[in-house]
């Protein structure tokens, strides 16, 4: 067995460490003709059965049947060697699917490698996915249609023993995707009551929201969660659902929790950009009061605007209530009750008496199959329960049944079997506890970059005939990429970029635009990242929110854009897409924008019709960090840090409780030689963490400086299992 050795002044221990599913811009498919699928078989009888059933609101809500395989390199699919790479491509059928998903298990990437998975006809493609996306299993979303393609890139000539494998396939009977449009179809599903939640202004309805996710389970069924706050130092990404949801470890390591999965805009269209995180740890579960409580595989990044809602566990009835949740999957609804509640037992069997919160009547909307695990809440915006079932319907919405969270801290004195032992864990004995928005202190350190003036509403420049299109858009001209320059100085990192959108229009539901990051220089370098929108998703005089998944580090100057495309050619003076510019400015040096000319990059004032110096109207906002800072917690006198886990696999985090502006973490191999890096500025009171996945195993050493004060430790690196 190794040892580990506990360093002054440190407290190690240890811990699981799991990541997201996040994806990143890594390599780009092959997308290579196909003429062999492996069948999945279904049996029709049961899709039948599953179709003609009214599933009730205490059982997740199942959409696709679970098809176990075996699929590996050795035994299915083909290979292909290209560029360097070995490539296993594993094409899946299950003829009548209306989507298909995979849990890849095992998933074990070397550096290097990646994997997409995408539909037959390209529409959907999901990835690249990395060693860091996974570890050991990942659970992936849905693409349409009933066939699916899993290309599996390796560097190399070899694919290593049990890196990747398929050990479940979910055909879709029920509708994941509407494949005429490739929407989402649990988009506009919930019944009519329903209540879109971007159809509030009220922002403790929107503030709760953001702890709201939708949990796709095993692939196959469909749930509601909510973040939750607790009276610890240190952030813990803890969602509470219901036990019927999420049963055991099994269900919590492939269940995928989407956040933001809501309308762009009152009864809008369908979200494509959802956030999604992969897997996650089973802390407590209790089938008498109906709740499991699971630690996802990452904390949520700054840009999913995570929300972590507090609770109240007082005899007190709340005054009103309501509900923010998925019913059949559909995007973010929201229910109201103005009356209290009032304490029952559930009105079946097998549940403990008298510990479940009664809503009388829904004063607004409902609940439905997919709403279960939502949560409830008070007029405090307080967490108050979570949806175990009930009877109420958009005809008859009355009497829906919610676990008490105050049953679920004292049910049971076995952590794994209560809340108390996670959301209280230094036994405050607190009855309430607020919430808490983790990334407030990055964000009220951000700035917005624009080159556009202050007062300067922007313009277009739409062609005459026989011309079409518009300067910013696709036209006649043939252009279609555009960029900006962002003269920044200094590091940082990029959480969101806004276009402001004059026009828009789609004719193929493949319509978009991608926005990209480049890199700086005399012209837009290589891209950094990028991110596809559907144009159905955007409208007139629309300001679009766009993300990459992630914070994006950049150092110095860089460039913002974006490429058009239309599946069908253009050719006529309809409204297309456009982004808005500033005012021409009378001196050609103030230009920041650029097109494209399919053979090299140019400024506007080269534009081929609308030649001028302008900006386009691309804001940046721009963080110092996305370290999860302690702002809470006030800092000690002198500096005090702990080092976490410690032996790790991984990563390791360092909580840091001094206050500094400037901190330095260098790591460093037992001969003296520099093997990690890394400045960060205001970060502390926070977490640190440093992913270290490639470093090879064996005794290393640090140094962290905060300001001028310096400490040092040993730190060791283990093999993964």
């Amino acid at each position: 067995m190794r040892g580990w050795i506990q360093v002054t002044i440190f407290v190690v221990f240890f811990s699981n460490t799991l990541f997201a599913q996040t994806e990143f811009s890594t390599g780009t498919p092959l997308f290579p003709p196909v003429s062999s699928w492996y069948e999945a078989a279904v049996d029709k009888s049961q899709i039948e059965l599953m179709r003609s059933i009214d599933q009730p609101k205490d059982q997740p809500y199942q959409f696709a049947l679970p098809v176990m395989v075996s699929l590996k390199p050795s035994n299915a699919g083909f290979i292909i060697r290209k560029g360097g790479e070995t490539v296993w491509v594993i094409p899946v059928s299950s003829k009548g699917a209306l989507s298909l998903n995979a849990i890849l298990k095992p998933f074990r990437l070397p550096e290097g490698a990646y994997v997409y998975i995408y539909d037959e006809n390209h529409e959907v493609i999901r990835g690249a996915f990395t060693s860091q996306s996974g570890t050991g299993i990942l659970p992936t979303l849905p693409v349409p249609g009933d066939r699916m393609v899993i290309e599996c890139h390796f560097p190399g000539n070899e694919i290593p023993d049990n890196a990747i494998g398929v050990s479940q396939i979910a055909h879709d009977f029920a509708g994941y995707f509407r494949l005429a449009s490739s929407k989402d179809i649990y988009y506009g599903r919930a019944g009519g009551c329903e209540v879109d939640l971007n159809c509030s202004t009220n922002q403790k309805y929107l503030l709760s929201s953001r702890s709201v996710c939708r949990l796709l389970v095993a692939g196959t069924e469909l749930c509601s969660g909510t973040l939750i706050n607790n009276t610890g130092k240190d952030y813990k990404a803890y969602v509470l659902t219901a036990q019927h949801c999420v049963e055991n470890a099994g269900n919590a390591s492939s269940t995928i929790f989407v956040f933001n999965y809501v309308s762009p805009w009152c009864d809008g269209s369908d979200n494509s950009r959802q956030h999604s995180i992969s897997g996650s740890l089973l802390r407590a579960t209790n089938q008498d009061i109906d709740f499991s409580l699971v630690e996802l595989s990452s904390f949520p990044s700054l840009v999913l605007k995570p929300y972590l809602s507090g609770w109240d566990i007082t005899s007190t009835p709340p005054g009103s209530t309501y509900s923010v949740h998925h019913p059949e999957g559909d995007v973010m609804k929201i229910s109201i009750d103005d009356n209290p509640p009032v304490t029952s037992s559930y009105p079946v069997s097998g549940y403990v008496s008298y510990g479940f919160w009664k809503i009388l009547r829904w004063d607004l909307g409902t609940t439905e199959a997919g709403s279960s695990g939502g949560g409830l809440f008070d007029q405090n915006s307080n967490l108050r329960g979570t949806l175990t079932g009930g009877a109420a319907t958009c005809v008859n919405p009355e009497n829906d049944y919610y676990a008490k969270l105050s049953r679920m801290f004292s049910i049971s004195t076995v952590p794994a079997s209560n809340l108390k032992s996670w959301l209280d864990p230094l036994s405050t004995g607190a009855t309430v506890v607020s919430g808490r928005d983790p990334y407030a202190w990055n964000l009220s350190r951000s700035d917005t970059l624009r080159n556009i003036p202050v007062n300067d509403p922007g313009q277009t420049d739409i062609y005459t005939l026989p011309g079409y299109g518009y300067s910013t858009g696709i036209n006649s001209d043939s252009l279609i990429r555009y960029a900006e320059y962002i003269p920044f100085v200094g590091v940082g990192e990029i959480a969101w970029i806004n276009l402001n959108i004059a026009n828009t229009s789609w004719i193929n539901t493949a319509d978009s635009v991608r926005v990209y990051l480049w890199r700086g220089g005399a012209t837009p370098g290589t891209a950094i990242a990028s991110r596809l929108i559907k144009l159905q998703e955007v409208r007139d005089n629309f300001d679009l929110e766009v993300d990459f998944g992630r914070t994006i580090a950049v150092s110095g100057s860089f460039y913002v854009g974006y490429r058009v495309y239309y599946k069908a050619t253009l050719s006529s003076p309809q409204v297309q897409f456009a982004v808005r510019h500033s005012q021409p400015y009378s001196q050609p040096s103030l230009n920041t924008a650029w097109f494209h000319d399919g053979t090299a990059w140019r400024p506007f004032t080269q534009h081929p019709s609308f030649p001028m110096a302008v900006s386009l109207y691309m804001n940046v906002i721009m963080i110092e960090n996305s370290i999860l800072n302690d702002i809470n917690n006030p800092a000690a006198q002198g500096m005090e840090s702990l080092v976490f886990p410690n032996p790790f696999s991984r990563s390791i985090s360092f909580s840091i409780s001094d206050t500094a502006r400037l901190t330095t973490l260098t790591i460093y191999d037992n001969r003296g030689s520099v093997v990690s890096a890394t400045r960060y500025n205001n970060i502390s009171p926070g977490i640190l963490t440093i992913e270290l996945p490639s470093l090879p195993s064996g005794i290393y050493h640090y140094s962290l400086k905060n300001d001028s004060d310096i400490q040092s430790g040993t730190i060791i690196k283990i093999e993964t299992d």
